[in-house]
């Protein structure tokens, strides 16, 4: 993609975007609140999201369509960056488009697994429903999985989740779903970089994703190794066919004894080292502390408008994951350190 002035725009916008992000400052404050309504009054009054939640009330807000408004800004903000340049914007918005459409779809399955599928309304993203191709409205009224493929319509993902009805009193195997419709993102994403981008612009932005990658493969290998006994085999099967890894090392790292053996495998590696460097407190937020640190160094260095773009909504996610947890956190009381041991900021 060549470098226009209207790609310059996108590198000086999304940097002062990034400047509103929350602060230290902010995230001592919400961490005080001792209620949601009162991260909610916070979050209007002192943050860029006042815009989005001026027009709400703070006693009537539930969780989940605070989150789902907090989500709509994350939207917003992707809008504004792509109307810069079509160029930069279209295939990327696509990629975006489709990780939404694969989260919803999740969301739903996991309700309709559960038995509770009208539950979806209280969290139908109506900002989204223009965008997307599924009819997201009809999805609360499916009641099993037939009626569920049918509000897919004639969408690429009926075709790929037809495979996975059912048999009888089966459950929905969501955890194959997932798998599916996540590699069929990747494989889209990575076709996308392939065709339209080149030298360190695309190497950038590889550099992104196959690191997202390896990290979710090296957490689902210890997951599923320490907590379901997966035999070597059944791990592999798991795993994203994408990532800088090679086959051999994941291979080593789901025969491995044991979490200190997988871990001895991943340190010999180049994403290893880059773990061994971050600080976290349980494994699971290995993935987003390392896209956390790669994605805000490519923040403030790279000259490529699709690497800052991707950057930029990667950065806004950990935000928005920060409050989500504060939000959990105040309604249940947790302790304070606690919740602030997770949150991910500079």
């Amino acid at each position: 993609m060549a470098i226009s002035y209207a790609s310059n725009a996108i590198l000086s916008k999304a940097r002062a975007m990034y400047g509103k992000r929350l602060t230290e400052k902010d995230y001592s404050n919400l961490l005080g609140c001792n209620s949601v309504p009162e991260v909610m009054a916070y979050l209007k009054g002192h943050t860029k999201y006042a815009s989005l939640l001026n027009n709400l009330s703070e006693s009537d807000i539930h969780r989940a369509q605070l989150e789902m408004i907090l989500r709509q800004q994350l939207f917003y903000d992707f809008e504004s960056l792509c109307r810069y340049e079509i160029s930069v914007g279209e295939d990327f918005s696509r990629y975006i488009i489709i990780r939404t459409e694969i989260e919803q779809i999740m969301h739903f399955l996991m309700l309709l697994s559960a038995g509770h599928p009208s539950e979806y309304l209280y969290s139908l993203p109506l900002y989204f429903t223009k965008l997307s191709h599924i009819d997201l409205n009809s999805l609360p009224k499916a009641k099993n999985y037939d009626e569920f493929l049918s509000t897919l319509g004639h969408t690429q993902y009926q075709k790929i989740l037809s495979p996975f009805k059912p048999k009888g009193d089966d459950r929905i195997p969501l955890s194959d779903i997932e798998n599916t419709l996540y590699t069929y993102l990747y494989t889209v994403i990575f076709d996308i970089i392939d065709k339209n981008t080149k030298g360190t612009e695309q190497k950038e932005l590889k550099r992104i994703f196959d690191s997202n990658l390896d990290m979710r493969n090296f957490v689902r290998i210890l997951r599923l190794k320490k907590y379901y006994k997966y035999e070597p085999a059944e791990i592999k099967k798991q795993l994203f066919p994408f990532g800088a890894l090679r086959d051999s090392q994941l291979t080593a790292m789901c025969e491995a004894e044991d979490s200190k053996a997988v871990f001895s495998v991943m340190q010999s590696t180049i994403p290893g080292r880059i773990i061994s460097k971050l600080e976290y407190t349980y494994p699971g937020e290995i993935t987003q502390r390392g896209a956390y640190n790669l994605c805000r160094r490519e923040m403030r260095f790279s000259t490529h408008p699709p690497v800052v773009l991707m950057s930029y909504i990667t950065l806004a996610e950990v935000e928005l994951t920060n409050i989500v947890n504060i939000i959990e956190g105040v309604r249940y009381r947790v302790d304070i350190q606690r919740v602030k041991d997770v949150l991910i900021y500079s």
